[in-house]
């Protein structure tokens, strides 16, 4: 009658057992009344126990399974019934036949085992319970898997649409930096090999640290500086960034490439279409367990749309929201706006 999520240390014979201790136990509490001891209660319960068994069984791995699950409730009631009917039939006839002429053979006297009467009080006072108690039990059952598979189902989803998130992460990275890296080498410049150097140690994050659900934040920081070294070597003194970070950062954790598109965004599509002295700013403070994340950087007018006035971002800010909502949800704020000659990304958010 169990899953292993409702099994007693995961035993199933001990389970049974101890589920039939506990009926006896509680029939026999409910229909004592004083007249005679608690053990011929007991007893008598005792003796009711096969067709008890028969009836649960039965309507577990029968009735239930076959006529309940696929919603055939008619084919189930009449089923029902019939059993009811057919186990205080056996109940009667065990009683009357065998354990009476054995147990009992003074005090008993040979009665007629269809005395309707008493079929009917087996069946609706002493069985029915049973048929309804394991009937209730397979329906918890059965929900509580179904919720299960449900969940597991919204997991593994959520797990495919914050992989493919993340993919989308990758290929971005790699793309622009190689675009940096192409136009060192044709002007043969001597930064060329800084740049792969750093874009190793950014491959290396991305392959391997960033594979796990959670990253250590001073990690993802340091990744945030190797970027930003990547983006000094290609802009030179034209570029002017500033990464400030206070608080405590060495034991909380973070999901991993969180935070790097902020920095990738300011860069993509603010310092990169400016021909003028650039900067970035970058504040990373951590308190009471809230992170709070500021990125500023200069822009010109042609990177907003005039009609929305919004950011004319490609998938980096849309990506990181959305992973926001899947591993964050009502845990952050995030906010972009646009101030004269400077684009600002407020992200709080909370860690543990």
């Amino acid at each position: 009658m169990m899953t292993d999520n409702f099994r007693i240390a995961n035993n199933p014979w001990l389970t049974h057992l101890l589920f039939w201790a506990g009926y006896l136990l509680v029939y026999t509490g409910v229909h004592v009344d004083g007249d005679n001891s608690l053990w011929s209660y007991f007893l008598v319960e005792l003796q009711g126990l096969p067709t008890a068994m028969l009836v649960a069984y039965v309507n577990v791995y029968v009735l239930f399974s076959r006529f309940f699950v696929n919603r055939k409730y008619f084919l189930y009631c009449i089923s029902a019934v019939a059993l009811l009917f057919c186990a205080s039939l056996a109940n009667r006839t065990l009683m009357e036949k065998y354990i009476e002429p054995v147990f009992y053979p003074d005090t008993t006297h040979p009665d007629s085992i269809f005395i309707w009467y008493m079929l009917l009080k087996g069946m609706l006072w002493f069985l029915s319970p049973v048929l309804l108690l394991t009937l209730a039990i397979q329906i918890f059952k059965q929900w509580f898997i179904q919720e299960k598979q449900q969940q597991e189902i919204i997991k593994e989803k959520l797990s495919a649409e914050l992989n493919f998130l993340k993919a989308q992460v990758h290929p971005h990275f790699l793309f622009n930096t190689l675009n940096n890296l192409y136009a060192l080498t044709l002007e043969a410049s001597p930064r060329a090999p800084k740049v792969v150097l750093k874009l190793s140690e950014l491959m290396s994050y991305m392959l391997y640290d960033s594979q796990s659900e959670s990253t250590m934040l001073h990690k993802e920081i340091d990744h945030m500086y190797t970027y930003i070294e990547l983006e000094k070597l290609r802009y030179s003194d034209r570029l002017e960034v500033s990464l400030n970070v206070s608080g405590e950062t060495t034991h909380q954790k973070i999901a991993p490439l969180l935070l790097i598109p902020f920095v990738e965004n300011a860069f993509k599509h603010g310092v990169s279409n400016e021909t003028d002295q650039v900067w970035v700013t970058i504040d990373i403070k951590l308190k009471a367990g809230w992170l709070f994340v500021k990125v500023e950087n200069s822009h010109t007018e042609a990177l907003f749309d005039t009609d929305t006035g919004q950011h004319k971002g490609g998938i980096g800010l849309f990506n990181v929201k959305r992973r926001l909502e899947l591993l964050y949800p009502d845990a952050y704020e995030l906010e972009a706006r646009k101030e004269p000659w400077r684009y600002i990304v407020d992200l709080k958010l909370k860690l543990n």
